[in-house]
């Protein structure tokens, strides 16, 4: 007799606003103000919004948006400079706690990840339920932060769910209830669509994921290729992609985000990488490692992807290098003027943190992509 399949449990856990969170909870004076993390427009003429809270939200206030803007917006708001080496530790403490709940885990970006909980849940959404319930809980209690969470067969269903009911949020999607769950949810919501692919599908009839569970399959890979068939399995829950964890030593560190819109400005996107670059630093001072080679990766509007590398000639554990070799690595991106809707930062040729560090003047260039 055949053992019965065990179903995929995946949590998505994304936390509320997270920069903004982080300085309200270590600057009680901020408690209930439109708090914006980025640079004061009042000072400085250029800069863009890095997160908001939601006091701010209200007003309209968006990441990616103007400085100058989200204060048109709202007048009360309080400015506070970015500190990303403290967003870093932060997270690095948030994910320790997130793998004990897990039996894989995967951090997606700075402050999200996935938690592949199907045996220490049986299968059972009852269970992962009360899981979810105890994660937030103990995010809560040990960081003094919030984060919402989704819970579902799939990775692509569960980070929509998390977005849900947000902030300090909880939506639960058992498989049978998958598809009736994603008819109504704006296929913009779909991981990987964005401006110009939700334009191109508007174009089709196509705005709902309730379109796409309608739309012929065959119609879709015609049109779209690859992306359509992807398109349409996560419509009806069937994506399989797994929640990766390396074991054992890492070859490398790394972290991505997709952009809410595509973008192509450097002072837009240059303080996303200059976040990630903090947060992998404080992830190397955290496991004692050095690194040798920064690579940044970009995915454009059309999804073409390239990576580029540079290493140094030793290996260093400091700060420094990372900013500047991924700093130089993207502007030679953003030469090409072509909109950017991912950006991913990755340290590899890692060792133990001994013998010399580096300096900037010893690295050279490897090219990758």
């Amino acid at each position: 007799m055949a053992t019965p399949v065990r179903p995929r449990v995946i949590m998505h856990a994304d936390m509320d606003a997270f920069y903004a969170a982080v300085e309200i909870r270590d600057r009680p004076e901020l408690e209930s103000k439109p708090v914006v993390v980025g640079p004061d427009p009042r000072e400085f003429s250029r800069g863009v919004v890095l997160t908001a809270s939601y006091e701010a939200r209200r007003y309209g206030v968006r990441s990616a948006m103007p400085c100058a803007e989200a204060l048109r917006l709202c007048p009360a708001a309080v400015f506070v400079p970015p500190d990303f080496e403290r967003y870093g530790k932060a997270s690095a403490g948030i994910m320790a706690t997130l793998r004990r709940f897990a039996d894989r885990l995967q951090p997606s970006g700075i402050e999200e990840a996935y938690l592949d909980v199907s045996v220490r849940t049986s299968g059972n959404f009852g269970v992962a339920k009360d899981l979810a319930r105890a994660v937030k809980a103990a995010v809560r209690a040990e960081h003094r932060l919030t984060c919402s969470i989704g819970v579902a067969p799939s990775k692509a269903v569960a980070k929509i769910a998390s977005d849900l009911e947000k902030p300090d949020g909880l939506t639960v999607v058992p498989p049978d209830h998958v598809v009736e769950f994603l008819a109504p949810i704006p296929v913009r919501k779909i991981s990987g669509v964005g401006p110009k692919t939700a334009e191109r599908l508007g174009e089709v009839g196509i705005e709902l994921v309730a379109h796409v569970q309608a739309f012929p399959r065959q119609d879709l890979v015609e049109s779209f290729g690859a992306f359509g068939e992807y398109l349409h399995d996560v419509a009806f829950g069937r994506d399989s992609d797994d929640v990766v964890e390396p074991v054992g030593p890492p070859e490398s560190i790394g972290t991505e985000t997709t952009f809410e819109q595509d973008l192509d400005a450097y002072e837009h996107i240059w303080p996303q990488v200059e976040a990630m670059g903090a947060a992998l630093h404080a992830q190397l001072v955290d496991e004692k490692l050095a690194y040798r080679t920064v690579t940044v990766k970009v995915r454009f509007s059309d999804f073409e992807t390239h990576t580029r590398s540079r290493s140094l000639r030793v290996h260093t554990a400091d700060l420094e290098p990372i900013l500047i070799l991924s700093q130089m690595i993207m502007k030679e991106f953003l030469a090409s003027r072509r909109k950017i809707r991912l950006v991913g930062l990755r340290l590899s040729n890692l060792a133990d943190r001994v013998g010399p560090q580096s300096t900037l003047a010893r690295w050279e260039p490897i090219r990758t992509g």
